[in-house]
């Protein structure tokens, strides 16, 4: 198939989390030293988050960092995951790896998560187990290697092959996209590409104020189309379901439903994606308020799928949907 646009008969909403632990911030210790309380819940998080999945009849895509499928893991001669080429960065001067305790599991729970894997694939509703590379390594920095992102991804297979799983979409970390011949390369079919957002393209400081504004005014997000592009579709997000730290605790949670049901209602009327992602320690930050806000997006979606206007998939699925229509 060249590259084109996939059309679909009816709007889809999508539902991915990103699911990394201590892994996101493994280049960023001072960040992880302020947020370590929101980590600790993220089991927690995850079970609450599943028993809605699971009411809702919503199948999502869990993008998790391949070291959670990990029991224990040690240093070889001193070096922390030595199979894994280096690539080196000017803003981080240490090693990548220098942050990972390297031990197991009930030592660093924060580390590890095959029991989290189980959550989710024991999840009466079907959820798809999706790829966050395996150490969190910014595909798209200019200063990552080839032959480290072939080892990060070969990781990430071997270890889902031993709980049977067959990864097939993938999820940039800090959804910063790099190396898509890669990802073809080793058998993935779908990765969630950046939101493409009103305000994308302007200056850094500007961008962050239109940001503000977008969310006071709960502007709608945007809606895609998958797009089949080298090999591979891209199923961009559409809406990052924000935390409550900081001054964004300041912005009503009703923005937020509101938000997203224009996202919904968007795809519904354009026949596109309506792609909701975030992180489940998120929910951490305020967890009565943003489960609550979750659910009251569930309702809806659920309402316009019993009225047949709306259809819910992962993104595996949406693959499937493509391939079949094509």
């Amino acid at each position: 198939m060249r590259n084109c646009e996939v059309t679909l008969p009816k709007g889809i909403f999508v539902l991915s989390l990103d699911v990394e632990l201590c892994w996101g911030t493994i280049d960023k210790p001072d960040k992880l030293k302020n947020t370590i309380k929101y980590y600790t819940q993220s089991r927690d998080c995850i079970e609450k988050i599943l028993k809605l999945v699971e009411k809702y009849n919503i199948s999502a895509t869990w993008a998790v960092v391949g070291h959670l499928f990990l029991k224990e893991c040690n240093s070889i001669n001193g070096q922390k995951h030595s199979d894994i080429p280096r690539s080196t960065y000017p803003w981080y001067s240490k090693d990548w790896f220098e942050e990972s305790p390297c031990t197991n599991e009930e030592d660093a729970p924060l580390w590890y998560g095959q029991d989290i894997i189980k959550m989710i694939t024991n999840c009466k509703v079907r959820q798809e187990i999706a790829c966050h590379s395996f150490a969190h390594i910014p595909y798209g920095d200019e200063n990552t290697k080839r032959e480290t992102v072939q080892a990060d991804l070969s990781n990430c297979i071997q270890e889902a092959e031993k709980e049977g799983l067959k990864l097939r979409s993938f999820v940039f970390p800090r959804n910063n996209v790099g190396y898509i011949d890669e990802l073809k390369n080793y058998g993935f079919e779908a990765y969630r590409g950046a939101e493409p957002t009103w305000y994308r393209g302007f200056p850094n400081k500007r961008r962050k104020v239109c940001h503000i504004i977008d969310q006071l005014l709960a502007i709608s997000p945007p809606v895609s189309l998958p797009k089949y592009e080298q090999g591979i579709y891209n199923i961009p997000g559409s809406m990052f379901y924000r935390p409550t730290d900081g001054i964004r605790n300041l912005i009503p949670i009703n923005l937020k439903i509101n938000k997203a049901k224009k996202g919904i209602k968007k795809a519904i009327r354009d026949k596109k994606v309506f792609h909701l992602w975030f992180h489940p320690f998120n929910i951490a930050t305020s967890q009565e308020k943003l489960l609550y806000g979750l659910e009251e997006i569930f309702k809806e979606v659920q309402k316009r799928r019993e009225n047949g206007e709306l259809e819910t998939k992962s993104m595996d699925e949406i693959v499937g949907s493509c391939i079949d229509g094509n």
